[in-house]
């Protein structure tokens, strides 16, 4: 009972003392080899599209579709 509550330490323990092992032999090996260890490349952010001006369905509307209210009351 004891051993089954351990073995999941132990492994994950001994998982990372490897992962560190192999990660300074990388380094290592980079070194030798005058190699810089890759850089991760950052996402572009999208660019948010522009929505088209719809016409206005009356007459006159392409006159006016680009006024402002405000505009067209003047």
């Amino acid at each position: 009972m004891a051993r089954e509550e351990i073995i999941p330490l132990v492994k994950k323990d001994l998982q990372n003392h490897v992962d560190n092992m192999i990660r300074q032999e990388l380094d290592n090996m980079r070194a030798l080899a005058g190699i810089k260890a890759k850089k991760k490349k950052k996402k572009k952010a999208k660019k948010a599209k522009k929505k088209k001006v719809k016409a206005i369905k009356l007459p006159g509307g392409k006159f006016i579709k680009d006024m402002t209210d405000y505009e067209i009351l003047k």
